[in-house]
């Protein structure tokens, strides 16, 4: 029977020892052991086991030193060099002096891993050295276990918002790369139309290009605000009629330009297709119709074939099942990339094709649309011989209407300045353009020759080598040379201008190139370029330029 007083009745009350007794026995379950341990005699006496109920033994008749040293076999190994020297008394008296506390956690393998701590506390100083310590051994098992969870969701959380923020700069960078096409077409044709401003077919022609390249910018900015919406899981449908026949034409027009640059052929085959107007979301629809073309459009080498079209499959009275598809003969998918070519910034490369420019995005905003849309996608493919992408979904029919669909205007060109810049004129001095990009050389050629200068074109840079070779000795007095070249790049090709004659190592080479970036070293000064331009360049630097060099 335990220790009691009495209180002013006469009724026996518990005494504060065996209330402190009662406390301790409360957290047996937490503290698995109890010990004092006299460092300086090596000693130590159990004062509460709850290890040895649970089968686990503690060494007994030994010193200190050798019980910490055989309790090693209950630590998980990982831990146990950790736990052994975290223990040794002379490690536990430096711990201890400058704090009368230390504490260590690891994980014993008694039938199953748990966490453990050790918590160490001086109750007796010597000469200022720790000399009785009283040790508690704690089961945290469950805390650690929802620690390390919490922990876990905090650097996952992290983790995904640095992929986030990595893809996100990835994809602002290509999607900069991706709009110097339209930008060059755009900059290029108001030159040109400002040129020609009393040749009427000629300036509609440009405002024609500078249109098309102006809307190819207004899809490329809708994708982003798009893929962000998709991302955040806020994207919503906007139901409403429309023609499939000019769902297609409108889609075909905005990928004119880089299907004109890659000199493809277009098949467009609508002969199964029976009900003309469908409720649907346009917007989406048109996106996933422009990602599958461009990609069709890039992955298929010049002068390449692109089937698409539409089949109809109806269901009842008032839907259909359609399946909108694409299909190229370019250089198709191996088995590696079909495992991810729904991730982002997934590419396909081949030698079959030269460096392709894009977001790196357009198959996985394909796949969330399709999804959205409650849609199926399906692809078939093989290196070599070209992919067909078809996606099909369930459209309710719209009613016949007789109105043309409009076209919505999203720039106003009333503004354009038609004023001519005043030219310097040259007396037939030769220039080599070096230029894969068909629009660009011939803004370049135009801006040229109408300054009285005598323009050659090389495609690429063996072109440019061999013009350069077969040219008479000091012929060209100047070289504008696309630093993105396919295959052999500007450096290289200048490289091997400068190595085949004499007037090769001192003609003039001005770079042009469309990727300045903070971290895009130009290394031109060692080849001897004496300039670089950013595409799309204007007529007044380029004049600049060439005036500075001829």
């Amino acid at each position: 029977m335990g220790d009691f007083e009495m209180d002013k009745n006469g009724d026996f009350k518990e005494s504060s020892k065996d209330k402190l007794n009662r406390a301790i026995a409360s957290m047996c379950d937490e503290w698995l052991l109890i010990e004092e341990i006299d460092l300086e005699a090596d000693t130590f006496e159990i004062l509460h086991d709850n290890l040895q109920k649970q089968g686990i033994p503690v060494p007994r008749n030994c010193s200190y030193s050798q019980q910490n040293f055989e309790m090693q076999e209950l630590v998980a190994p990982e831990y146990q060099e950790y736990r052994y020297n975290f223990g040794v008394r002379d490690n536990l008296r430096k711990l201890l002096k400058q704090s009368d506390t230390a504490e260590c956690e690891y994980i014993v393998c008694t039938g199953e891993n748990v966490w453990r701590r050790d918590v160490f506390k001086v109750v007796e100083w010597k000469d200022e050295e720790p000399k009785i310590l009283n040790w508690f051994h704690m089961n945290i098992d469950s805390k650690k276990s929802a620690e390390l969870k919490q922990r876990q969701a905090i650097r996952d959380a992290y983790l995904q918002s640095e992929q986030a923020y990595a893809i996100k700069n990835m994809y602002l960078k290509r999607l900069n790369e991706e709009l110097q096409m339209p930008i060059n077409m755009i900059v290029g044709n108001a030159s040109v139309a400002r040129t020609f401003v009393t040749n009427p077919e000629r300036v509609t022609a440009c405002i024609e290009e500078i249109s098309l390249s102006a809307k190819a910018i207004f899809r490329m900015v809708r994708q982003m605000i798009n893929t962000d919406a998709i991302q955040q899981g806020t994207t919503l449908l906007q139901m409403q009629q429309t023609s499939v026949e000019n769902l297609w034409r409108n889609t075909l027009d905005i990928v004119k330009p880089s299907m004109r640059l890659r000199r493809h052929t277009m098949h467009l085959d609508m002969a199964q297709l029976y009900h003309r107007n469908v409720i649907g979301d346009v917007e989406k629809m048109q996106q996933i119709l422009l990602n599958l073309l461009q990609n069709a459009i890039d992955y298929t080498p010049y002068q390449g074939e692109i089937f698409c079209g539409i089949k109809e499959k109806p269901m009842d009275e008032t839907t259909g099942y359609f399946e909108f598809y694409v299909q190229d003969n370019g250089v198709g998918m191996s088995e590696e990339f079909r495992k991810i070519m729904f991730e982002p910034f997934a590419r396909e490369h081949s030698d079959r094709i030269e460096r392709v420019e894009g977001s790196g995005l357009g198959l996985m905003i394909v796949q969330n649309l399709v999804r959205l849309l409650d849609g199926e996608i399906e692809v078939e493919t093989k290196t070599g011989h070209g992919t067909k992408i078809t996606v099909g979904m369930k459209l309710r029919y719209g009613t016949e209407s007789k109105d043309a669909a409009e076209e919505i205007q999203y720039f106003d060109w009333s503004d354009w300045e038609s004023a001519r810049e005043r030219k310097t004129m040259f007396s037939g001095q030769h220039v080599l353009v070096v230029d894969d990009n068909d629009i660009t050389a011939s803004i370049e050629e135009q801006i040229l020759t109408e300054r009285g200068l005598v323009v050659d074109r090389a495609i690429n840079g063996e072109d440019a080598i061999c013009m350069f070779e077969r040219s008479p000795a000091h012929y060209y007095d100047l070289i504008l040379m696309d630093m993105g070249l396919p295959f052999m790049d500007g450096y290289a090709t200048t490289m091997g201008i400068r190595q085949l004659r004499e007037d090769g190592r001192t003609v003039p080479v001005i770079a042009l190139s469309s990727r300045l970036y903070a971290d895009d070293e130009f290394h031109g000064e060692e080849y001897g370029m004496k300039a670089r331009l950013q595409k799309p360049v204007s007529a007044r630097k380029l004049m600049e330029a060439v005036r500075e060099y001829i």
